[in-house]
C-alpha cells in the first residue's frame, strides 16, 4: 500500500474516531451546562465534522498526481502549524502550564511527542513529500491511547467504562484530521483553516477560564 493510500485510509478512520469523540463529548457537555455554552459548542462539533467529511470525500474522489514540491505558501504553513498547536492547547486544557500531566503518558505526549509532531510538520512544509503527511497522521493516532484520569464532564463517561479517557488530546487529533484532509489534496483549505483556528482559539479560552477562573468547571 502506497503512502498516499495509507494516509487516505487513516483519514477515514480518523474521521470516524473524531465523530465518536466529539459526539460523546457534546452529549456529556450538554448535561448541566448553560445553553449559551452548549449551543456554540454543538455548532462547532457539527461544522468540524462537516468540513472533515468534505475533506475526506474530496480526497477520495481526487485523482492522485505525481509527487512534487508544492510552493511554500501561507495556507499550507498555517494548516501544518495548526496540528502541533492543536495538540499543545489540548495539553494546556488538561495540565495547564505544568510539565507533569495526570499520567506518565500524558507527560510524554506533551514533552516529547508534540515537539516531534511539530518537527515532522516542518519537514512536510519544506519538502512537500506525501510521506510526511502520512507520518503525521500515524503519529496523531498515538495520542488517542486512553490515559487521562482527570474526572471531569468530558472524561467521566470514558473513565467509568475503560478506566481512562482518550479525550485529553481529542481536539488536537480532530485538528490533525481536518488539516491533514485539506493538505492531502488541497481541498477546502480556507474552511479547514477556519475550523482549526476556531478549535485552537476555543481551547485556549478554555485553558484560561478553567485553570485561572474555574469556569465552566
Amino acid at each position: 500500500m502506497g503512502s498516499d493510500r495509507l494516509n487516505q485510509w487513516m483519514l477515514r478512520v480518523g474521521l470516524v474516531i473524531s465523530a465518536v469523540l466529539l459526539i460523546r463529548f457534546a452529549i456529556d457537555f450538554s448535561t448541566g451546562m448553560k445553553w449559551w455554552l452548549v449551543v456554540p459548542f454543538c455548532l462547532l462539533v457539527m461544522v468540524t465534522l462537516g468540513v472533515g467529511t468534505s475533506n475526506v470525500l474530496s480526497a477520495a474522489r481526487s485523482v492522485s498526481v505525481p509527487a512534487r514540491r508544492p510552493p511554500l505558501d501561507t495556507k499550507r504553513a498555517l494548516l501544518l502549524a495548526a496540528i502541533p498547536l492543536g495538540f499543545l492547547v489540548s495539553s494546556l486544557d488538561c495540565m495547564g502550564l505544568s510539565l507533569q500531566g495526570c499520567s506518565p503518558f500524558c507527560t510524554l505526549v506533551k514533552l516529547a511527542w508534540i515537539p516531534l509532531i511539530a518537527l515532522i510538520c516542518a519537514f512536510s512544509f519544506l519538502s512537500g513529500r506525501q510521506i510526511w503527511l502520512t507520518a503525521i497522521a500515524a503519529m496523531s493516532f498515538v495520542t488517542l491511547v486512553p490515559h487521562c484520569v482527570c474526572y471531569n464532564p468530558g472524561n467521566a463517561w470514558w473513565i467509568d467504562r475503560v478506566g481512562a479517557s482518550p479525550l485529553c488530546y481529542g481536539w488536537g487529533f480532530v485538528v490533525s484530521v481536518v488539516a491533514g484532509g485539506a493538505l492531502r489534496k488541497g481541498a477546502h483549505v480556507w474552511p479547514s483553516l477556519l475550523v482549526c483556528l476556531t478549535i485552537i482559539g476555543g481551547a485556549t479560552g478554555f485553558f484560561v477560564t478553567h485553570h485561572y477562573f474555574r469556569f465552566p468547571w
